[in-house]
């Protein structure tokens, strides 16, 4: 078995920055994803040629901060101080009225792809803030776009939840199993089996619930779906311009139970290999 271990939000802060730079030294962290438009996004990059094991990947984002593109080319985007929208609510309303156009998101997705890729990242993989890329319709475009870039992988947030589970983890696992429902995935770009770290999140985000997922529906290929953060006295906030955040509230138990809890034993004893989509073959899905 293959475990891509990925943190999201790379760029947003320098606390998830340290939090990468530490978890993937002792190994526990294979990969992360990148916001194109986070504030801390050039210190975060140098991360790549620290870590030969940690692939980066691009987290799409529709929801927050300043867009890479002219915030003029892509009206039904941006509020009215040219800034993506900040609240997820009100997006996907937005949305689901008809009043984002798909060409405007594609736009503004290739615009953040260029952009990472202008500052020399070797993209591994997609996925995006909030997973708003498994909205209907959206996951198609970005496995689209993703095809335009060469980008090989992609996260299909697919996590498995049984039917007596009834907590926040399990609706936002049942409303992106039931976006996810309207998709159409080709073979390319691939996609783990399913995600787990969707439903189980903090404090539950724990080595031993994994490895009773694992157990129970036994995956070749799963990504750890995470949100570790390590801040420090004189950081400043989150960015303003991003809107209300609740991920600084994962940060500290995320970030102690990857670094404290039993990880590595747990993957050695399924036998799962820790491992980045970078270093997986797309068509045989084994390491290359």
């Amino acid at each position: 078995m293959l475990v891509v271990i990925n943190v999201d939000d790379l760029g947003l802060h320098p606390a998830v920055r340290r939090a990468v730079d530490q978890l993937a030294g002792i190994g526990v962290v294979t990969s992360s994803t990148t916001l194109a438009n986070g504030p801390d996004l050039s210190e975060s990059v140098l991360l790549q040629e620290k870590h030969k094991g940690l692939g980066l990947g691009a987290h799409l984002n529709l929801l927050r901060g300043k867009p890479i593109s002219n915030p003029d080319h892509i009206p039904s985007l941006v509020d009215d101080d040219g800034l993506l929208f900040g609240n997820y609510t009100s997006l996907l309303l937005r949305y689901m009225s008809g009043r984002i156009k798909l060409s405007e998101v594609e736009k503004e997705w290739s615009a953040q792809v260029e952009y990472l890729l202008d500052h020399k990242i070797h993209l591994t993989h997609f996925d995006s803030e909030k997973h708003i890329h498994a909205w209907p319709g959206l996951y198609n475009l970005a496995g689209r776009i993703a095809k335009k870039y060469g980008i090989r992988w992609i996260r299909r947030p697919f996590e498995h939840v049984p039917l007596s589970r009834f907590d926040k983890g399990m609706l936002r696992v049942r409303f992106l199993q039931l976006c996810l429902g309207t998709s159409f995935p080709g073979k390319e770009p691939r996609t783990a089996d399913c995600v787990w770290g969707i439903g189980d999140q903090k404090e539950n985000l724990d080595p031993h619930l994994f490895k009773k997922y694992v157990e129970i529906y036994r995956p070749e290929l799963v990504e750890i779906v995470c949100h570790p953060g390590l801040p420090e006295d004189g950081d400043g906030p989150l960015p303003s311009e991003f809107g209300p955040m609740r991920v600084a509230a994962q940060w500290a138990e995320e970030s102690n139970s990857l670094l404290h809890k039993d990880w590595l034993k747990i993957f050695k004893e399924l036998g799962a290999t820790p491992i980045n989509y970078g270093q997986i073959d797309h068509r045989s899905g084994e390491i290359k």
